[in-house]
């Protein structure tokens, strides 16, 4: 017994350690991006620290989309000197579109959902990375749709599935069992969201993991769980362009 709970454990740690490791370079990036966007504005005269304060906070957007990016890279380097193929590793199998049809529709009406929750409730958080992208359009026409359609359509989909599903949520189920890697994998998406948009967020966040979690052990695509997070984000991206 003891010998058995040490193996679960082991699978468990593993997939946490690379959440922080994500976590930690999301936060360092972010970080050393923000310092840049703050040394350009000083380069041009600044010197009220609020100023350069408020320059970082918008350019949030660019901020993330670039540190997706990087993250993205990381990961694929990471795995790529793995033993296994990244295709094997994080199970980028070939797919049904039936499949992914049926996943991205139970996680667009969960979204719609939750949104539809959140306003008769009257729960509202202020949203720093779509105010970042109207300060992006009002510098070009049209720049800050753009850049939020790439970072929640694409990048933060793709990046996001390839390290909760791709890499954590196979850590944990190969010694720990499929249920205990959806519910594991959903508490550390649901955590990753808590600073993006407070309890509110993180809670609808661990819901939508359970969801992806459960299409990643039926459907064992990522394909499938990175369509269907592209597609859950749809309202989103609807609500904003129609503010």
């Amino acid at each position: 017994m003891f010998r058995d709970s040490k193996y679960i454990t082991k699978g468990i740690l593993k997939g946490v350690g690379f959440f922080a490791i994500y976590a930690t370079l999301m936060m360092i990036f972010q970080s050393l991006l923000s310092i840049g966007f703050m040394a350009v504005k000083a380069a041009q005269g600044v010197r009220d620290e609020s100023l350069l304060t408020a320059f970082a906070a918008d350019n949030l957007l660019g901020c993330v989309l670039i540190s997706n990016i990087l993250i993205g890279a990381i990961f694929f380097l990471i795995c790529k000197n793995g033993e296994n193929s990244i295709a094997k590793t994080w199970k980028l199998s070939p797919f049904t579109w039936k499949a992914a049809a049926a996943a991205s529709v139970c996680t667009l009406a969960y979204s719609v959902l939750f949104i539809l929750a959140k306003n008769y409730l009257g729960i509202s958080e202020p949203d720093i990375v779509t105010a970042s992208a109207d300060y992006y359009s009002a510098i070009f026409r049209g720049l800050g749709s753009i850049m939020l359609c790439l970072n929640l359509l694409v990048a933060a989909p793709i990046v996001e599935e390839i390290v909760l599903r791709g890499v954590v949520y196979n850590r944990i189920e190969s010694t720990a069992g499929s249920r205990t890697a959806i519910i594991g994998s959903a508490l550390l998406f649901g955590l990753m969201h808590i600073m993006a948009g407070g309890a509110a967020l993180a809670i609808g966040a661990f819901l939508m993991g359970l969801i992806l979690g459960y299409i990643y052990a039926r459907t064992k695509s990522l394909w499938v769980c990175i369509i269907a997070h592209s597609v859950a984000s749809l309202p989103e991206i609807y609500l904003y362009l129609m503010q």
